[in-house]
Protein backbone atom coordinates (compact mmCIF):
# COMPACT_ATOMS: atom_id res chain seq x y z
CA UNK A 1 0.00 0.00 0.00
CA UNK A 2 1.26 3.29 -1.09
CA UNK A 3 2.47 5.79 1.59
CA UNK A 4 0.25 8.54 2.22
CA UNK A 5 1.33 12.10 1.22
CA UNK A 6 2.51 14.54 3.80
CA UNK A 7 -0.55 16.49 3.22
CA UNK A 8 -3.06 13.80 3.29
CA UNK A 9 -0.90 12.52 6.68
CA UNK A 10 -1.66 16.40 7.95
CA UNK A 11 -5.20 16.23 6.46
CA UNK A 12 -5.99 13.26 8.86
CA UNK A 13 -4.32 14.63 11.98
CA UNK A 14 -6.59 17.99 11.54
CA UNK A 15 -9.30 15.80 11.34
CA UNK A 16 -9.09 14.49 14.56
CA UNK A 17 -9.03 18.14 16.21
CA UNK A 18 -11.54 19.59 14.02
CA UNK A 19 -13.83 16.61 12.56
CA UNK A 20 -14.14 17.80 9.28
CA UNK A 21 -14.22 15.67 6.07
CA UNK A 22 -11.44 15.23 4.09
CA UNK A 23 -12.77 17.90 1.40
CA UNK A 24 -12.56 20.48 3.61
CA UNK A 25 -9.25 19.20 5.57
CA UNK A 26 -7.09 18.65 2.59
CA UNK A 27 -6.94 21.85 1.05
CA UNK A 28 -6.27 23.78 4.64
CA UNK A 29 -3.27 21.95 5.18
CA UNK A 30 -2.34 22.63 1.56
CA UNK A 31 -2.99 26.26 1.27
CA UNK A 32 -2.72 27.78 4.52
CA UNK A 33 0.18 28.68 6.32
CA UNK A 34 -0.80 26.45 9.40
CA UNK A 35 -2.07 23.35 9.45
CA UNK A 36 -4.52 24.20 11.90
CA UNK A 37 -4.90 28.25 12.18
CA UNK A 38 -5.09 30.08 15.63
CA UNK A 39 -7.72 33.48 15.54
CA UNK A 40 -6.44 36.19 13.81
CA UNK A 41 -7.05 39.19 16.06
CA UNK A 42 -7.38 39.32 19.70
CA UNK A 43 -11.29 39.98 19.16
CA UNK A 44 -11.75 37.10 17.16
CA UNK A 45 -10.22 35.59 20.01
CA UNK A 46 -12.50 36.94 22.44
CA UNK A 47 -15.34 36.08 20.62
CA UNK A 48 -14.53 32.56 19.91
CA UNK A 49 -13.96 32.13 23.63
CA UNK A 50 -17.22 33.28 24.51
CA UNK A 51 -18.58 30.68 22.11
CA UNK A 52 -16.64 27.99 23.78
CA UNK A 53 -18.15 29.29 27.36
CA UNK A 54 -22.07 29.06 25.36
CA UNK A 55 -21.66 25.92 23.52
CA UNK A 56 -20.48 23.90 27.02
CA UNK A 57 -23.93 25.51 29.00
CA UNK A 58 -25.60 25.01 25.95
CA UNK A 59 -24.64 21.24 25.71
CA UNK A 60 -25.96 20.93 29.34
CA UNK A 61 -29.63 22.34 28.28
CA UNK A 62 -28.75 19.23 25.38
CA UNK A 63 -28.55 16.37 27.63
CA UNK A 64 -32.25 17.79 29.59
CA UNK A 65 -33.94 17.62 26.16
CA UNK A 66 -36.00 14.93 25.26
CA UNK A 67 -35.26 11.82 26.16
CA UNK A 68 -33.07 13.83 29.18
CA UNK A 69 -30.16 11.87 29.28
CA UNK A 70 -26.22 12.19 30.70
CA UNK A 71 -24.84 8.61 29.54
CA UNK A 72 -25.47 9.84 25.60
CA UNK A 73 -22.86 12.73 24.27
CA UNK A 74 -24.28 16.03 24.24
CA UNK A 75 -22.18 18.62 22.59
CA UNK A 76 -23.17 21.54 20.26
CA UNK A 77 -20.45 21.31 17.33
CA UNK A 78 -19.87 18.06 15.85
CA UNK A 79 -17.71 19.75 13.08
CA UNK A 80 -15.09 22.84 13.57
CA UNK A 81 -13.49 24.51 10.39
CA UNK A 82 -10.68 26.87 11.69
CA UNK A 83 -9.92 29.89 9.14
CA UNK A 84 -9.76 33.91 9.12
CA UNK A 85 -13.58 33.37 9.66
CA UNK A 86 -14.57 30.25 11.89
CA UNK A 87 -17.28 28.01 11.03
CA UNK A 88 -19.06 25.78 13.04
CA UNK A 89 -21.35 22.69 12.32
CA UNK A 90 -24.26 21.68 14.86
CA UNK A 91 -25.13 18.95 16.31
CA UNK A 92 -29.11 18.44 16.07
CA UNK A 93 -31.22 20.67 18.11
CA UNK A 94 -28.09 22.79 19.36
CA UNK A 95 -28.99 25.83 17.94
CA UNK A 96 -31.70 27.35 20.46
CA UNK A 97 -29.60 26.46 23.54
CA UNK A 98 -26.41 27.75 21.90
CA UNK A 99 -28.47 31.33 20.74
CA UNK A 100 -30.05 31.66 24.27
CA UNK A 101 -26.31 31.70 26.21
CA UNK A 102 -24.92 34.01 23.21
CA UNK A 103 -27.51 36.34 22.06
CA UNK A 104 -27.65 39.74 24.69
CA UNK A 105 -30.42 39.52 27.35
CA UNK A 106 -30.27 41.36 30.77
CA UNK A 107 -31.61 38.50 33.35
CA UNK A 108 -31.58 39.12 36.91
CA UNK A 109 -30.29 42.87 36.98
CA UNK A 110 -27.69 41.07 35.17
CA UNK A 111 -26.15 41.49 31.35
CA UNK A 112 -26.02 38.00 29.99
CA UNK A 113 -24.76 36.75 26.67
CA UNK A 114 -22.20 39.06 24.25
CA UNK A 115 -22.93 42.32 24.28
CA UNK A 116 -23.43 44.00 20.76
CA UNK A 117 -23.49 40.57 19.10
CA UNK A 118 -25.70 40.84 15.88
CA UNK A 119 -27.04 38.39 13.05
CA UNK A 120 -26.95 38.26 9.56
CA UNK A 121 -28.95 36.05 7.90
CA UNK A 122 -27.30 34.19 4.67
CA UNK A 123 -29.30 31.76 2.54
CA UNK A 124 -27.55 28.71 4.09
CA UNK A 125 -26.11 29.92 7.02
CA UNK A 126 -25.88 32.64 9.94
CA UNK A 127 -23.62 34.64 11.19
CA UNK A 128 -23.09 36.08 14.30
CA UNK A 129 -21.13 39.43 14.50
CA UNK A 130 -19.60 41.93 16.80
CA UNK A 131 -18.38 43.99 14.17
CA UNK A 132 -14.79 43.80 14.66
CA UNK A 133 -15.32 39.08 14.57
CA UNK A 134 -17.69 36.96 13.48
CA UNK A 135 -18.66 32.96 13.31
CA UNK A 136 -20.68 31.37 10.46
CA UNK A 137 -22.97 28.68 11.60
CA UNK A 138 -22.97 26.55 8.55
CA UNK A 139 -26.52 25.23 7.44
CA UNK A 140 -28.72 27.55 9.33
CA UNK A 141 -30.87 28.72 7.25
CA UNK A 142 -33.76 31.18 7.50
CA UNK A 143 -36.28 28.42 8.68
CA UNK A 144 -33.49 27.01 11.16
CA UNK A 145 -33.01 30.45 12.50
CA UNK A 146 -36.30 30.94 12.95
CA UNK A 147 -36.84 27.54 15.11
CA UNK A 148 -34.12 28.48 16.86
CA UNK A 149 -35.15 31.91 18.11
CA UNK A 150 -38.73 30.57 18.51
CA UNK A 151 -36.30 28.45 21.41
CA UNK A 152 -34.88 31.83 22.86
CA UNK A 153 -38.18 33.49 23.02
CA UNK A 154 -39.58 30.76 24.62
CA UNK A 155 -36.61 30.11 27.55
CA UNK A 156 -37.14 34.27 28.15
CA UNK A 157 -40.62 34.08 29.12
CA UNK A 158 -39.49 30.63 31.44
CA UNK A 159 -36.58 32.25 33.21
CA UNK A 160 -38.53 35.50 33.23
CA UNK A 161 -35.76 37.48 30.88
CA UNK A 162 -36.20 41.59 31.51
CA UNK A 163 -35.34 42.46 28.04
CA UNK A 164 -32.72 41.79 24.98
CA UNK A 165 -32.31 45.27 23.48
CA UNK A 166 -29.23 46.61 24.73
CA UNK A 167 -28.07 43.57 26.99
CA UNK A 168 -25.00 41.39 27.42
CA UNK A 169 -21.82 41.93 29.14
CA UNK A 170 -18.96 43.09 27.16
CA UNK A 171 -16.85 41.55 30.22
CA UNK A 172 -13.57 40.44 28.36
CA UNK A 173 -12.53 36.51 28.93
CA UNK A 174 -9.24 36.24 30.63
CA UNK A 175 -6.91 33.89 28.36
CA UNK A 176 -9.11 34.11 25.17
CA UNK A 177 -6.58 32.56 22.67
CA UNK A 178 -6.38 29.53 24.74
CA UNK A 179 -10.21 29.47 24.59
CA UNK A 180 -10.95 29.97 20.77
CA UNK A 181 -7.47 27.44 20.52
CA UNK A 182 -9.47 25.15 22.39
CA UNK A 183 -12.96 25.64 20.16
CA UNK A 184 -10.93 25.21 17.39
CA UNK A 185 -9.97 21.84 18.67
CA UNK A 186 -13.06 20.80 19.98
CA UNK A 187 -13.92 17.43 18.07
CA UNK A 188 -10.94 15.84 20.30
CA UNK A 189 -13.75 15.17 23.03
CA UNK A 190 -16.40 13.89 20.28
CA UNK A 191 -16.62 10.76 22.61
CA UNK A 192 -16.47 12.20 26.13
CA UNK A 193 -20.43 12.35 27.66
CA UNK A 194 -19.80 15.97 28.34
CA UNK A 195 -17.44 18.76 28.53
CA UNK A 196 -16.83 21.95 31.03
CA UNK A 197 -13.75 24.19 29.99
CA UNK A 198 -13.46 27.74 31.38
CA UNK A 199 -10.75 30.11 32.42
CA UNK A 200 -9.36 29.83 35.68
CA UNK A 201 -6.45 31.86 37.04
CA UNK A 202 -3.58 31.70 34.02
CA UNK A 203 -4.91 28.68 32.14
CA UNK A 204 -8.21 27.19 31.40
CA UNK A 205 -9.86 24.47 33.23
CA UNK A 206 -10.91 21.69 30.90
CA UNK A 207 -13.02 19.23 31.97
CA UNK A 208 -14.74 15.95 30.34
CA UNK A 209 -16.61 12.63 31.17
CA UNK A 210 -15.63 9.20 29.55
CA UNK A 211 -14.16 9.46 26.35
CA UNK A 212 -10.38 10.34 25.90
CA UNK A 213 -8.01 10.14 28.41
CA UNK A 214 -6.16 12.91 29.59
CA UNK A 215 -2.51 11.48 28.49
CA UNK A 216 -4.21 11.39 24.75
CA UNK A 217 -5.73 14.79 25.50
CA UNK A 218 -2.28 16.42 26.81
CA UNK A 219 -0.11 14.79 24.24
CA UNK A 220 -2.94 16.12 21.36
CA UNK A 221 -2.60 19.59 22.88
CA UNK A 222 1.00 19.92 23.12
CA UNK A 223 1.87 18.30 19.53
CA UNK A 224 4.26 20.95 17.78
CA UNK A 225 2.15 21.67 14.77
CA UNK A 226 -1.34 21.40 16.05
CA UNK A 227 -1.23 21.90 19.71
CA UNK A 228 -1.93 25.45 21.54
CA UNK A 229 0.60 27.68 23.46
CA UNK A 230 -1.72 28.77 26.47
CA UNK A 231 -1.89 26.83 29.67
CA UNK A 232 -4.77 24.14 30.24
CA UNK A 233 -5.30 22.50 33.32
CA UNK A 234 -7.18 19.00 32.62
CA UNK A 235 -9.47 16.61 34.42
CA UNK A 236 -11.05 13.07 33.21
CA UNK A 237 -14.09 11.80 35.02
CA UNK A 238 -15.63 8.58 34.24
CA UNK A 239 -18.29 8.36 32.14
CA UNK A 240 -21.76 8.15 34.12
CA UNK A 241 -22.62 4.83 34.64
CA UNK A 242 -26.47 5.85 35.53
CA UNK A 243 -28.67 8.04 34.00
CA UNK A 244 -30.61 10.99 34.80
CA UNK A 245 -33.08 10.72 38.06
CA UNK A 246 -36.54 10.82 37.78
CA UNK A 247 -37.36 14.64 38.22
CA UNK A 248 -34.91 15.56 35.20
CA UNK A 249 -37.52 14.04 33.02
CA UNK A 250 -40.03 16.24 33.80
CA UNK A 251 -38.95 19.87 32.19
CA UNK A 252 -41.60 22.12 30.98
CA UNK A 253 -40.75 21.54 26.90
CA UNK A 254 -43.40 22.65 24.50
CA UNK A 255 -43.99 20.19 21.83
CA UNK A 256 -42.13 21.49 19.13
CA UNK A 257 -38.43 20.99 20.99
CA UNK A 258 -39.68 16.82 21.49
CA UNK A 259 -38.48 15.16 18.53
CA UNK A 260 -40.83 13.56 17.02
CA UNK A 261 -38.41 10.31 16.85
CA UNK A 262 -38.83 10.42 20.73
CA UNK A 263 -42.40 11.70 21.45
CA UNK A 264 -43.68 8.15 21.97
CA UNK A 265 -40.98 7.47 24.87
CA UNK A 266 -42.33 7.27 28.08
CA UNK A 267 -40.35 10.58 29.53
CA UNK A 268 -42.47 12.68 26.86
CA UNK A 269 -45.99 11.82 27.69
CA UNK A 270 -47.29 15.52 28.04
CA UNK A 271 -48.41 15.00 32.19
CA UNK A 272 -44.35 14.31 32.20
CA UNK A 273 -43.48 17.35 30.92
Amino acid sequence: MARLSITDQLADLRRTYTGENLSQAVPAVRDGESPLPAAGTQAQAQLEAKVLLAACTAASMLQLMPPASIVRPAHAFRTVEPGETLKLYLHDRALGPLLFELLPRTEGGFGMGVAGLEHRQHRRSAELTTGDAAVVLVGVDENAWDLGMRYVRWMHEHRGVEYTDGGGTDDEVAESATGSALLRRVHLWHDASWLRALPMGGAWFVEWAGGPAEAEIRAALAHPGFGIAGQTTLRRQEAPAQDVEEGMRTYPWPEEFVSAVTAGDPDQRPDRR
